[in-house]
């Protein structure tokens, strides 16, 4: 009796390190479904750096300056060209 508790306890904690990988995996899984960007906004004539990271899947929510609204942020694809539509991080 003693060397079934002694096993079940092993058991019990097998399994919950091995959800608690399995969780972590799918986690790193979904963070790689995007590329995160830097947001721009155009600005006097050149793209500015805005504090805003942003994702280039649509999630249906535009990426702004801060998570409570603000100007619209861009990607920038090139030198003083930014307007590329990026999203917000889940």
């Amino acid at each position: 009796m003693k060397n079934f508790k002694v096993l079940l306890t092993a058991g019990v904690l097998m399994a919950a390190v091995g959800g608690a990988f399995a969780t972590n995996a799918s986690k790193n899984a979904e963070d790689a479904k995007f590329t995160q960007f830097t947001g721009y906004i155009f600005q006097s004539g050149h793209c500015v750096e805005k504090n805003a990271k942003c994702q280039n899947v649509n999630t249906g929510i535009l990426c702004t300056e801060t998570a409570t609204g603000g100007a619209q942020v861009f990607r920038m694809t090139a030198t003083d060209v930014c307007t590329q539509q990026l999203w917000r991080l889940p």
